[in-house]
């Protein structure tokens, strides 16, 4: 009965993780847009941002469960670049271009920052502010490299179309202009508050899977909590595919391994230091993964022999866990 409540919770936490997420960055895309970036930089930089892992990691460690707040950190890490790769690489071979490939060797840095910090078994303060900073220095680099207006798919046509609108209304465009930006804050609040009550919901749920199933936090947090607040991923990774953008959905998957190496962790920790036994293997072997990415890319294509290699090594680390 534990059990099967904690999968429930589990199940309804990934629901609510998905629309607060989805909220949040439908309202927030607009000004990322209007920067003029490049399309892999909002990827990297907007469908990167994983508010709901850190949120999950901050509501896990305040509760004094930093097994749970680590192991999803980093387990949404190796999940991402598992199943959500290579179950999409199987649907439909995914580009891996020169940029991609160089922001995965930064996400591998910032992997290689979170096994140091991880290599005692304690994740201080200190360590959590310094892998805050390491972000935004990841920030700062993307920024200056991607300063550029984007060019293919929907997000050119967004741009026209506020274009045209806003030749056309004149002043009454930007009164409707600024209703709507305000609007999209309050949307995109609750979506936060949405994401808030998710991880609520994720961290009720998984305590519940430990006690059922009778492993340790660390187990759970890399396994089914992580599966559950990576659901917003895996539906990105979808709708990128589906879309004809899947350059998007890698790009967004690599930005979201770094994110979460230094921000979730570096989160969890700031709110109480997080003393962890079992997660530096699986943080060693998220760093492999993103060393791997290019060069499994063969000729700049994630083919779908790799997908299925990722895809399987996904339930093999599943077994391997909870074994």
């Amino acid at each position: 009965m534990t059990l099967a409540l904690g999968v429930l919770l589990l199940a309804g936490a990934a629901v609510a993780l998905v629309v607060g997420a989805e909220l949040f960055v439908e309202n927030v895309a607009r000004a990322a847009r209007r920067l003029g970036l490049t399309i892999v930089a909002v990827g990297i930089l907007l469908a990167g941002a994983e508010p709901e892992e850190a949120l999950t990691g901050v509501l896990a460690s305040a509760a004094g469960r930093p097994g749970l707040a680590a192991g999803d950190a980093i387990g949404a890490n190796v999940t991402m670049l598992t199943a959500a790769l290579g179950l999409a690489a199987l649907a439909r071979p995914l580009p891996v271009g020169r940029r991609v490939r160089e922001y995965a060797a930064g996400a591998a840095v910032a992997g290689l920052l979170a096994v140091a910090v991880l290599a005692d078994g304690v994740v201080g303060r200190v360590e959590g502010g310094l892998l805050l900073l390491a972000y935004v220095a990841l920030v700062a680099l993307v920024w200056w490299r991607e300063r550029e207006p984007p060019a293919i798919g929907e997000l050119a046509e967004v741009d026209d179309d506020d274009d045209d609108d806003d030749d056309d209304e004149g002043h009454d465009g930007d009164h409707a202009g600024r209703r709507a930006d305000v609007r999209g804050l309050l949307l995109a609040l609750v979506g936060l508050l949405v994401m808030t009550g998710g991880g609520a919901l994720a961290v009720a749920g998984a305590e519940r899977v430990v006690a059922g199933l009778g492993v340790t936090d660390d187990a759970v947090g890399l396994t089914a909590l992580a599966l559950a607040t990576t659901a917003e991923l895996f539906a990105l990774v979808a709708a990128g595919v589906r879309r004809d953008l899947p350059e998007v959905a890698v790009a967004g998957v690599v930005g979201s391994v770094a994110y979460n190496a230094t921000v979730s962790l570096g989160l969890a920790a700031v709110v109480r230091p997080l003393a962890v036994e079992r997660v530096l293997g699986p943080a060693l072997l998220a760093v492999v993964l993103a060393v791997a990415l290019p060069l499994l890319a063969r000729g700049g294509r994630l083919g779908r022999p790799a997908g299925a290699v990722l895809a399987a090594g996904y339930v093999g680390f599943v077994v391997l866990t909870l074994a």
